[in-house]
């Protein structure tokens, strides 16, 4: 059986370019190292060596072997990293979201049910989730829509409707409900983050968008500005409602959505407790 350490040592002499310095390098003695050379070429069935009068030197096979040894080493050093990246991935809830208010409606019950597990969220378009959900990037997704397709398992998480935040003295401001249409070509308020809310900027295209990726700066922003910004009844339930604003509902059909939480079929008894609690 060949030793791994033999292998360092002989990857050490290519590398030194002599016994006595790979010794050197290796704080070990130079005959230890030529036996253990000697050793490498016995276990392998083939000669690594050309040797001349006082010098070691790598012949044919041995060039090929090197290649061989520094790819295996390569691993070698990168199999604990590998095998606690494969155990952490096993233990971490990995969750892609469409839209920021799931992480306040999905992920308390995620973590009610699995407590003692991790769980990592991320936000991007509806495309790439179903994609990282088939190759297994994660284990669940929240999606605005009900996918098609058997592989898939889901349920309905909750439903969100979009909302006008204006300031007290805007000409519709005293109105029940406005639509896109109605806001087109008013200068806005946006949060760049807020996954596939994003459409509004389609749908108001003689609208200019002034965005503000800090949230902490977007609230304050939106305190002082008399721009009107965007806000859903799911955010003003868990992250509130600035008083110097009045809330309009839109009307329009996109502005009010459901969303499912989706696995995997295979994966469906693995969160089936999730599936029921929501």
């Amino acid at each position: 059986m060949i030793e791994l350490y033999v292998l360092r040592q002989f990857a050490a002499f290519a590398e030194a370019g002599t016994l006595s310095e790979a010794a050197e390098v290796l704080h070990l003695s130079q005959p230890a190292l030529s036996r253990n050379m000697k050793k490498l070429e016995e276990d392998l069935g083939v000669i690594l060596f050309e040797r001349k009068k006082n010098k070691l030197e790598l012949n044919q096979n041995g060039f090929y072997v090197l290649d061989l040894t520094r790819t295996l080493l390569e691993n070698a050093d990168a199999l604990a990293k590998k095998a606690q990246d494969f155990d952490r991935k096993n233990r971490t809830i990995r969750l892609g979201i469409c839209a920021p208010a799931l992480l306040w409606t999905v992920t308390p019950f995620i973590s009610q049910v699995y407590p003692y597990l991790p769980l990592q969220t991320e936000l991007e378009s509806e495309e790439l989730l179903l994609k990282h959900l088939m190759d297994d990037s994660y284990q669940l997704i929240a999606l605005h829509e009900s996918p098609d397709g058997a592989e898939f398992f889901c349920k309905k998480c909750g439903t969100e409707s979009l909302m006008f935040a204006l300031p007290k003295e805007h000409k519709y401001a005293k109105r029940k409900s406005l639509t896109f249409a109605e806001m087109n070509g008013e200068n806005m308020l946006l949060m760049p983050d807020i996954g596939f809310w994003a459409f509004v900027m389609d749908k108001m295209p003689d609208s200019h968008f002034l965005t503000q990726s800090d949230r902490f700066s977007f609230d304050e922003l939106v305190q002082a500005s008399s721009l009107p910004s965007f806000i859903t009844n799911l955010s003003g339930k868990y992250r509130g409602m600035p008083p110097s604003r009045i809330y309009i509902p839109i009307s329009d059909a996109e502005a009010t959505v459901s969303y499912y939480l989706v696995c995997k079929k295979n994966r469906e008894k693995e969160f089936d407790e999730l599936f029921r609690l929501l």
